[in-house]
């Protein structure tokens, strides 16, 4: 599968958090552009630390980026891959909008605003520079939410989603966002 943006892919069946292993292998010198996505985590990570299972039929990747900006920004990168991948779940017939720092909403029929997509943003690195970002994020596309402030891309459109597909366009605009930002 080709998918912008992403030299590696390591595909996994089951995790305990894509997010782990990314850093894992970003401190044993992984090639920038490493993608690790699963078909379901079983300790899925967000911010401060919380934890929760994530089913499969839902999106869980992690990308490692090895960046040229300073760590200065990383506060706006956080933003703007809300902001892309809230674009690219519009294509699925969402009716985004980014919560900062790190969630899609989705505005559902019954006129509530639930959460569709989290992202998680981690770095590691000194005053100067980046050794490696990892950007994380989970959709939930054919998945049943465990909570009742989320919803999925399934019950959105009374159907389901391709999950690659999904992950072809969050990579697609993940990509340009930090391209035109002059991020890397």
């Amino acid at each position: 599968m080709k998918l912008s943006g992403v030299k590696r892919l390591v595909r996994l069946a089951r995790v305990d958090s894509t997010q782990a292993v990314a850093r894992r292998l970003a401190e044993e010198g992984a090639p920038d552009g490493t993608l690790v996505w699963a078909l379901s985590q079983t300790s899925g990570k967000g911010r401060m630390g919380r934890k929760w299972r994530s089913s499969p039929g839902g999106l869980y990747a992690s990308w490692l980026l090895r960046p040229e900006f300073a760590p200065a920004r990383l506060g706006e990168i956080s933003l703007a891959c809300g902001e892309a991948l809230a674009s690219a779940l519009r294509d699925f017939g969402a009716a985004t909008s980014v919560k900062p720092p790190n969630d899609v909403f989705a505005l559902c029929a019954d006129g509530k605003a639930r959460k569709l997509c989290g992202i998680l943003c981690e770095a590691s690195g000194d005053c100067e520079r980046l050794h490696w970002l990892v950007i994380g994020f989970g959709v939930n596309v054919n998945n049943t939410p465990l909570l009742k402030r989320s919803t999925s891309l399934r019950l959105l459109n009374k159907k389901r989603v391709g999950v690659p597909s999904v992950l072809r366009a969050a990579m697609t605009r993940l990509s340009r966002a930090l391209r035109t930002g002059n991020f890397v």
